[in-house]
């Protein structure tokens, strides 16, 4: 003879209720919500970056021309100059520009910066050399 095992559990104690269910969605949808927004944030500072990074190689290569010029060179004339604008593969415009100061006599500094808009906010990356 078989035995039979009883449930000490009443029919409306098994499964889970409507409640829990729901509570179960709500906490799923808040964890999906939030990664979704870390990946919208991470994409913005990626796009950031990659405009930083444009600007600051500009700026290099600028720099490096500059290097290379001797010192009779009217690029190297004391005040700002500029080059035109320099649109980058991804569509956005830089200007590059160079301030020329004389420190002492055969002396100079040169400030070359690389400025770009992005959403209204204009941003600029700095370098400083001594020739």
């Amino acid at each position: 003879m078989r035995k039979q095992t009883v449930s000490r559990l009443g029919d409306a104690e098994k499964g889970f209720t409507l409640i829990e269910v729901g509570i179960a969605l709500l906490i799923l949808v808040l964890g999906i919500v939030g990664v979704a927004k870390m990946q919208s944030e991470a994409m913005k500072g990626s796009s950031f970056s990659m405009d930083m990074t444009d600007g600051v190689n500009l700026a290099q290569d600028e720099v490096e021309f500059l290097k290379s010029l001797s010192s009779s060179s009217t690029s190297l004339g004391l005040g700002m100059h500029s080059t035109s604008p320099i649109t980058s593969n991804l569509g956005r415009t830089y200007n590059v520009s160079w301030l020329v100061t004389q420190l002492s006599t055969g002396v100079l500094k040169i400030d070359v910066t690389s400025t770009w808009q992005e959403k209204g906010n204009t941003h600029s990356v700095t370098i400083s050399f001594i020739k």
